[in-house]
């Protein structure tokens, strides 16, 4: 997200402005305009040297003391309680050495920088970090810390540095209740037996709240409704993420499974708090949120969701990244490019009359796949600026969508409900209509609508995810959970500054 600054045109008849030098002695040099700070000098003149940088400003009053407050809360925010030398910089800022205290002003000054940084999710270092998990964020902390202590406002800004979102809090929450020795509700014991539908005993029961805990769906139903196919669905689900055959039926396998003892939430949350760290500050109102751990869409207008369905993400090995963005534009009846190496492995070694029956064509040395109703990307596709190539898209293949794990694309996003999607948002956009639509899908001639106004969209990786008063936890499909809490201990460690 950037944050566009206007300034005002400044009057014929203002007071006279202040000179060059009088600015740079107050550190106010980004105040000159930029025609001014790119105006070159005279050829026959000196080049003068750069004003020196400002020094930074000490820890006055109280600054120090709530500075120490905020490091020893930040286990509060799933960071290691080592990270943080707040005994020592305490004991330092305390002494009657000067050198010492010296050194205890540039070590706070140090961890507070560091602590600001982990709160926009950059522990990991570049280095370190895979591509498939976005850019990695980038927050320069010093600079804004001087602004604080300059301005009198070091207690604002700290407050300010953990996301303000409602799924950071509830996690956050949660990760406090964890630290304090709270357990979460005891799981119903489940026992095998027979699921008959339409039939409803205290087995049935205890299933629907042990399912409950970990499927969204069955959230929201009464534990007394009768078996019914979204149940057995729902532990065909089950049954599929934790690598049982899904047959719907409570075996001494599912059951042993459903019955075991329930892992350890600290790394899970420790793992969903740092993701939201890397999320941009501002939660767009309106905007269309994919959770590629749960392989599901929500799209909000004004924070509400209004549209809900489940989606198709990339299979491992071509995992969908992480990233935000904004659709800018919608492409009805969409030709597919075909990326070489999807060519070349998978759709050429089928033979020439397989391509042909389904529409292949080559163009200029690239395998392209023309619209129709049985092309790869159905009848719409959403695209989005990104550095990976991806979308969302409408696909002919709707058996994915009735399966459990629905990680089975190169990388983009399937959408199980395209057409509804792409009707809702040109609906708002002037000269269209859902009869326009309509009639440009059935002409298959290939469109593209530049949105008026470009709806946000953000790919992300939850799987510990807010509802109501309870956290549900969804498999880590990716394995990226285990990965980020072991890059998170080894660079926490490495960071230590006691």
């Amino acid at each position: 997200m950037t944050v566009q600054s206007q300034v005002e045109a400044r009057p014929a008849a203002s007071s006279p402005r202040p000179s060059r030098r009088t600015l740079m002695a107050l550190g106010f040099a980004a105040a000159l305009t930029a025609c001014e700070r790119k105006t070159p000098a005279p050829a026959a003149s000196v080049a003068s040297a750069p004003p020196a940088a400002l020094p930074p400003p000490p820890f006055r009053g109280r600054d120090a003391e709530m500075a120490i407050e905020a490091l020893k809360a930040a286990p509060e925010h799933g960071f290691s309680a080592k990270r943080f030398a707040t005994d020592r910089i305490a004991a330092l800022l305390a002494s009657n050495s000067a050198d010492e205290q010296a050194e205890g002003e540039r070590l706070l000054r140090a961890t507070v920088v560091d602590y600001a940084r982990a709160h926009h999710g950059m522990t990991v270092p570049a280095s370190a970090w895979p591509r498939a998990w976005g850019p990695r964020p980038a927050f320069d902390a010093e600079p804004e810390l001087n602004a604080a202590i300059r301005a009198g406002t070091l207690k604002d800004w700290l407050e300010a540095l953990p996301p303000k979102s409602p799924t950071y809090q509830a996690l956050q929450a949660a990760y406090v209740a964890h630290l304090n020795g709270e357990k979460p509700p005891p799981r119903p014991k489940v026992t095998a037996g027979p699921l008959a539908l339409g039939t409803q005993d205290k087995t049935t029961a205890a299933l629907r709240k042990r399912l409950a805990l970990e499927v969204p769906e069955l959230s929201d139903v009464s534990s007394k409704t009768p078996v019914d196919d979204a149940l057995i669905a729902a532990l065909q689900r089950y049954q599929t993420e934790h690598n049982l055959a899904p047959s719907g039926y409570l075996d001494e396998a599912t059951v042993a499974k459903l019955n075991a003892p329930a892992p350890d939430p600290g790394a899970l949350l420790r793992a969903n708090l740092e993701r939201q760290r890397w999320l941009p500050r501002a939660e767009p109102a309106t905007r269309i949120d994919v959770n590629i751990a749960s392989a599901e869409m929500n799209y909000f207008v004004d924070s509400q969701p209004v549209t809900h369905m489940r989606v198709a993400a990339g299979k491992r090995g071509d995992e969908t990244p992480l990233l935000t963005s904004a659709i800018e534009s919608l492409v009805l009846n969409p030709p597919w490019y075909v990326p070489q190496r999807i060519a070349r492995e998978e759709i050429v070694p089928k033979g020439a009359a397989y391509m042909r029956s389904r529409g292949f064509v080559w163009r200029d040395g690239r395998l392209i796949q023309r619209p129709g109703p049985n092309a790869a990307l159905g009848l719409v596709k959403f695209d989005f600026p990104n550095d990976y190539a991806v979308y969302l898209h409408d696909t002919p293949s709707k058996a994915a969508f009735n399966r459990a794990q629905r990680t089975v694309s190169h990388g983009c996003v399937r959408l199980a409900r395209a057409v509804e999607l792409a009707r809702t948002l040109l609906v708002q956009q002037p000269g269209w209509s859902a009869e326009r639509l309509d009639k440009v899908l059935a002409s298959g001639r290939t469109t593209r609508v530049k949105l008026d106004q470009p709806v946000p969209v953000r790919l992300m990786y939850e799987t510990a995810v807010p509802n109501a008063e309870q956290i549900l936890y969804l498999p880590d499909v990716y394995g990226w959970d285990a990965k980020l809490i072991g890059l998170l201990d080894r660079y926490e460690a490495k960071k230590r500054t006691a």
